[in-house]
């Protein structure tokens, strides 16, 4: 993994992820969909995108999704496995709107590491200069059309590739130019050394947006009224909430080639529970076993102590552990 690791930190790597594409389309879909989310999507302008939650009516994360404005459609992007029971929950709220959802059949590869541009350049997909988080556009790699979207979330500069077509013939072509394959350890050891918050790893349908650590990219308080809105405008003008992302130093380990500790391991704060364990990965960066971490606040301050149930003492960190 070392050298696919290298590859996204100082070169450009190539990495399937799993997500879940949904189309939205009809008249209504920018009102429908803004009345249930916590990102203005009303206004987007076709080639740009935005990120966001779903949230239930209880102000909780049923999903984060991208949005993505096409002509005469909404693309969304949400978690892998998420996308019925979002699409079930979206439609519930569809009384007389002018909106229809369809599953969308497209591989997405990921680009990215400080030569994507020129990768992607050299295969036939030129960056244009000045492009903002969630921007997209067609083109064409390895004779497949694909949809390039500049990611606004992740470690390091990042694009996706929407493909519609023969995902490999665009993987070859992109090997071709210059990237590497890489695996999605790879991918998620470089998430936790940024300190990226993945759906379903680190947060989930049990938390407000406020303990994702995403609220300044994900939540719009200017936009108005949506589906739990007034309980997340409510934590952020009033109150607060008790728990937060932060980072785990679990130490360099014994060097036994252990794998690192399991994702829901409970984390203890003077004998008291104070969280669950999210992603923890070997860094090659620091040598040293790191992990994402949900906690409470008590056992949130950095320099602070905690256990990790059957693995032994963890030191809190702030975050990131490493910038881009």
């Amino acid at each position: 993994m070392r050298a696919e690791y290298e590859a996204l930190t100082s070169g450009c790597g190539v990495v399937m992820r799993e997500a879940d594409r949904v189309a939205m389309t009809g008249p209504d879909r920018g009102r429908f969909l803004n009345g249930l989310v916590t990102c203005a999507v009303g206004e987007l302008a076709p080639g740009t995108g935005i990120f966001g939650f779903v949230t239930s009516l209880k102000g909780r994360v049923l999903a984060d999704l991208v949005v993505l404005a096409a002509q005469e459609r909404f693309l969304l992007e949400l978690p892998a496995g998420q996308g019925e029971a979002v699409g079930e929950h979206l439609l519930k709220y569809r009384i007389a709107d002018r909106v229809e959802l369809e599953p969308v059949a497209a591989t997405v590869l990921t680009v990215a590491g400080p030569r994507a541009a020129e990768v992607l350049a050299t295969a036939g997909a030129v960056v244009e200069a000045g492009e903002t988080a969630w921007s997209h556009a067609p083109c064409e790699i390895g004779g497949a059309a694909v949809r390039r979207v500049r990611r606004g979330i992740g470690p390091g500069p990042a694009w996706d590739l929407w493909v519609d077509g023969d995902a490999a013939a665009v993987r070859a072509a992109l090997t071709a130019a210059g990237a590497a394959p890489v695996g999605f350890d790879a991918w998620e050891t470089l998430r936790v050394e940024r300190g990226v918050p993945r759906f379903g790893a680190e947060y989930g349908a049990d938390n407000f947006p406020q303990e994702t650590g995403h609220p300044d990219a994900a939540v719009d308080y200017e936009k108005g009224c949506y589906l739990g809105q007034e309980v997340v405008a409510r934590i952020h003008y009033r109150g607060g909430v008790n728990k937060g992302l932060v980072g785990l130093d679990l130490g360099a380990g014994d060097g036994d080639g252990s794998a690192p500790p399991a994702a829901g391991t409970p984390v203890l704060h003077d004998g008291r529970a104070a969280g669950h364990l999210g992603t923890a990965v070997r860094s090659p960066a620091f040598g040293r076993t790191l992990a994402l971490v949900i906690l409470h606040q008590r056992a949130s301050k950095a320099g602070t102590l905690v256990e990790v149930e059957g693995v032994g003492t963890a030191t809190v960190r702030e975050l990131p552990f490493a910038a881009d």
